[in-house]
């Protein structure tokens, strides 16, 4: 079987359009994802959307929180 890891599903791709579709800048989306207690500055999600920075378990977690999407969405192959 032929599986993809987790960089091959371009996750960050994914977290860009969620964080696009729900109208809130790499700013904004660092805002929301400190007052949930996930320490991510914008300059960390634009490096986390461009595929320059990988993301934790927690910081994956805050994300699904904050945008309101299943991880299902985050992790399936494109």
């Amino acid at each position: 079987m032929n599986r993809s890891t987790p960089k091959d599903r371009n996750i960050g791709k994914k977290v860009a359009f969620y964080r696009e579709h729900r109208g809130l800048s790499q700013k904004e989306l660092a805002a929301k994802l400190q007052t949930v207690g996930c320490d991510m500055t914008s300059e960390m999600v634009w490096k986390a959307e461009h595929g320059r920075r990988n993301l934790s378990i927690f910081e994956i977690d805050k994300l699904v929180e904050v945008l309101h999407v299943d991880y299902n969405a985050l992790f399936a192959q494109d």
